[in-house]
């Protein structure tokens, strides 16, 4: 039976258009459950569903976000619609009553999203971006990059390792390009590098990366934006990341960039 897990927060409940979304579904009888924004990861599994199920977020990006990472966890198909607001991982809400309309059905298009993984973790999945940065507001990180066989020494407050959907993120914020998300890519942007660096360096999707941070350092690791490491370290630390073979389903075919959206926004 298909069911839909509505992952939205409980204020969004009251929100016009997440009405319309929950009276559509009604209308059509469409079993769905309200899952809350703030759920832990591993308490998921608490919840009744099956492979039949869909993770339908309502909110911006960060819901987004954590839809996917559900939807990674547990095998899910995920679709993301925002209320309104600029957002470049969610859709429109015209286009709801069709989506939803051809995944009952069971006949409808998709796109794949392949996460950065470190160390073949593939627990941690980033979808945007993993960030290794600077713990000391005074001091640089020293850190090397090795790809290709081939090793780069440099100074900078961190380093952003991005795929293309998170192009316009973290990656864009610290000088980095914007790059079509159709595109399967790795992103390498320094954040205020001291030492001679490119702003960025753009790599296929099969490069794997060994980022070592030299010894007597403090430091942290952000996976989208969440701390999930923090060290202190009186030895040389490397991390392997590449991006993950496997994939999330996102329903619709649309592979917009979206940059009316976002330029618009930004030049302001």
């Amino acid at each position: 039976m298909k069911k839909i897990l509505l992952l939205t927060s409980r204020n969004n409940l009251k929100n016009k258009n997440c009405i319309k979304i929950t009276n559509y579904l009604n209308k059509k009888s469409i079993n769905y459950q309200h899952i809350d924004i703030n759920i832990d990861i591993d308490e998921f599994k608490n919840i009744k569903y099956n492979t039949n199920s869909l993770i339908l977020s309502f909110g911006g990006d960060g819901t987004a976000l954590k839809a996917m990472k559900l939807g990674w966890k547990y095998k899910l198909d995920v679709l993301s619609f925002g209320p309104g607001r600029v957002g470049y991982l969610v859709r429109s809400l015209n286009e709801f009553n069709n989506l939803i309309d051809q995944w009952v059905r069971g006949k409808y298009t998709f796109v794949k999203r392949f996460p950065i993984i470190q160390n073949e973790d593939l627990d941690l999945p980033s979808f945007n971006e993993v960030v290794i940065i600077k713990n000391s507001p005074t001091r640089l990180l020293d850190l090397s990059i090795l790809t290709y066989d081939q090793k780069v020494d440099f100074r900078a407050d961190g380093i952003i390792i991005s795929t293309s959907l998170g192009s316009t993120a973290y990656n864009y914020s610290a000088g980095g390009p914007i790059v079509h998300n159709d595109i399967d890519s790795i992103i390498i942007t320094p954040i205020s590098p001291f030492t001679k660096f490119p702003r960025s360096i753009v790599v296929s999707r099969d490069t794997k990366l060994d980022i070592t941070i030299k010894k007597n350092q403090n430091f942290a690791i952000q996976f989208d934006g969440s701390v999930e490491v923090e060290e202190c370290i009186n030895k040389n630390l490397t991390y392997k990341y590449g991006l993950s073979k496997k994939a999330i389903k996102i329903i619709g075919d649309d592979n917009n960039l979206k940059l009316d959206k976002f330029l618009n926004q930004i030049l302001r």
